[in-house]
C-alpha cells in the first residue's frame, strides 16, 4: 500500500472513532470577533473543530482543556490554553507529541516540543517554541515569520506562519503540518486587529494648534519730560522763555533767612 494510501486509511479510522462520540462542537467564526485564539484545529480527512476556541469584540474571554489525544498515539498534549481580549490573543500548548508514525510506519515522531505558543497584540504577531523538534532536527526558539520545513517523504511543516485577513486583523499559527495535500494541522493560532486596545494607537483628530495674537500690543507712551518732582504739572510761565527768545522773568521764591548782629 503506498503512503498516500496508507495516511488515508488510518485517518478515515481515526474520523469514524471520533465520529462515535468524541467530535468537538464546531466554534464560532473568527471572522464574528475582533480577536481570537485557539491550541488546536485539523482540516482533511481528520477533522477536529478549533480547541479550545475562544472570541471576543469587547471584554475577555479564556477557555483551557488539561489533555488532548487521539486513538492510537498520534495526538498528545496537554494544557492546551487560548485567551483573547479587545485588541489582543493568545494560544499555547504544553508537551506536544505528533506521532505519524502509527499510520505510516514511521519510527520517529514527526514534531515534538515542550511548549508552543502564539501570540498577537494590537496587530503584531511572533510565535516561541521551546526545546521543539521536528524529525529529530532541533528547531529556534523564535522562528521568522513563514518559515518552512520540509520533512522528505512526510510532511510540510509551516512555522510561525502570519497571514493578514481582509478585514485587517492578523493571524499567527506557531505550527501548522501539511500532510500529502490532505490533511493539515494547526497548532497555537491567534488573531488580533491593530488599534484594538486603544493603548498607543493613532489619535483620529489632530491636537488644536495655539491661536496667535490678532491685536498687537499697545506702544507704550512716551515718558514725560519731568525728571523727578510732581510729573503730569506744568511748569510756571516765568520759566520759560517769551515769544521773541528774551530770558525768562525770574519767579520770586519766597524763603526765610536768619537776622544776625
Amino acid at each position: 500500500m503506498s503512503r498516500s494510501k496508507a495516511v488515508a486509511a488510518g485517518v478515515g479510522v481515526l474520523t469514524a472513532t471520533l465520529a462515535t462520540g468524541a467530535l468537538f462542537a464546531p466554534a464560532a467564526s473568527a471572522t464574528e470577533h475582533s480577536s481570537s485564539a485557539y491550541a488546536i484545529s485539523a482540516s482533511g480527512l481528520l477533522k477536529i473543530d478549533p480547541l479550545p476556541s475562544v472570541g471576543v469584540s469587547e471584554g475577555f474571554d479564556q477557555k483551557s482543556v488539561a489533555e488532548f489525544s487521539l486513538p492510537g498515539g498520534l495526538f498528545k498534549l496537554n494544557a492546551l490554553n487560548a485567551q483573547a481580549g479587545k485588541g489582543f490573543a493568545k494560544a499555547s500548548i504544553k508537551d506536544v507529541s505528533l506521532n505519524p508514525g502509527v499510520l505510516i510506519h514511521v519510527d520517529k515522531p514527526l514534531l515534538t516540543a515542550s511548549a508552543i505558543t502564539a501570540d498577537c497584540k494590537d496587530g503584531k504577531a511572533s510565535s516561541s517554541l521551546a526545546k521543539a523538534s521536528i524529525g529529530g532536527i532541533k528547531l529556534d526558539v523564535a522562528a521568522a515569520p513563514n518559515t518552512t520545513v520540509g520533512v522528505p517523504g512526510l510532511a510540510s511543516v509551516t512555522l510561525n506562519k502570519q497571514t493578514k485577513n481582509k478585514n485587517g486583523s492578523v493571524t499567527v499559527t506557531a505550527i501548522e503540518v501539511s500532510v500529502d495535500g490532505i490533511q493539515k494541522l494547526s497548532l497555537a493560532s491567534a488573531t488580533c486587529a491593530t488599534g484594538g486596545d486603544g493603548d498607543g494607537g493613532t489619535p483620529t483628530t489632530e491636537p488644536t494648534k495655539p491661536t496667535k495674537p490678532t491685536d498687537k500690543p499697545t506702544s507704550p507712551g512716551k515718558p514725560s519730560d519731568d525728571k523727578g518732582g510732581d510729573k503730569g504739572k506744568d511748569k510756571p510761565a516765568g520759566d520759560k522763555p517769551d515769544a521773541n527768545g528774551k530770558a525768562p522773568t525770574p519767579t520770586p521764591v519766597k524763603a526765610h533767612l536768619d537776622v544776625t548782629g
